[in-house]
């Protein structure tokens, strides 16, 4: 039997069946991989989606905190069933939830109160979100394109692994802008042939290969995130983190 991912950044192993396993109290091992993977991924979008509601970095950093812990002590899923839909938008509902608790025991929540749940580079997320006054876009579209942003980051880094383990590390990071759309690209095709001592139509070959696996891996984590993962609903979901990136 094929053995799920495990390695860092190995998106599909959020798969909502998984996640709800450690609800259960069955598989309560990979229940609760799932759901250490789901925290990593997901504390971006949901300390970004804090900051947008105008609290403190100090503030965002400890809302967040808490809420993966809730998360982690299964009370995020005691509720959860397989008619939730998609992982993101469960999250950003229950996170708007918590929120409200957390103003309501803020007393109590101070910061410093809690202990720290996973590692949180608050000054990363702070240098994506380039808060601006007059930035009108909501909290939700700012959570809804983070979300987007981190799928692809924890896409491309599972290929980047896969190509590491090749033996094509170089190859791929010197092809890697031409997937990454947080990455500038500079320099033509025929240029980066000179310089990796390829042909141009290998390299056009290279990235068209890596361009299709990424796509096949997009597709995984996608179809991890939704209760009811059909070939028409990752469409869908496709189509929507798309839109998000434009948000």
């Amino acid at each position: 039997m094929a053995q799920p991912h495990t390695h860092h950044g190995a998106f599909p192993a959020t798969r909502w069946s998984m996640v709800l396993a450690l609800r259960d109290g069955g598989d309560e091992p990979r229940g609760r991989m799932a759901l250490e993977e789901l925290c990593r991924i997901y504390w971006k979008p949901i300390y970004s989606y804090a900051r947008y509601q105008g609290l403190s970095p100090a503030d965002a950093e400890d809302l967040t905190q808490s809420f993966f812990g809730f998360a982690l002590e299964k009370d995020l899923f005691t509720t959860a069933d397989a008619a939730l839909g998609k992982m993101r938008n469960y999250l950003l509902t229950a996170f708007g939830r918590h929120i409200k608790h957390w103003q309501r025991q803020a007393a109590t929540l101070k910061r410093g109160g809690g202990k720290e749940i996973l590692s949180i580079e608050a000054s990363q997320a702070e240098d994506a979100l380039e808060i601006d006054p007059s930035d009108e876009r909501t909290p939700e579209s700012v959570y809804q394109r983070m979300c987007a942003l981190r799928i692809i980051e924890a896409a491309v880094d599972q290929l980047a692994a896969e190509q590491q383990a090749a033996g094509k590390q170089q190859q791929f990071e010197s092809l890697r802008p031409r997937l990454d759309p947080t990455m500038a690209v500079s320099g033509s095709d025929a240029e980066l042939a000179a310089q990796l001592g390829m042909t141009h139509d290998a390299v056009r070959q290279a990235i068209s290969r890596l361009r299709r696996r990424f796509r096949e891996i997009m597709r995984e984590m996608v179809a991890g995130t939704l209760s009811a993962p059909t070939d028409e609903a990752i469409q869908e979901e496709l189509a929507s983190l798309r839109n998000a990136l434009l948000g």
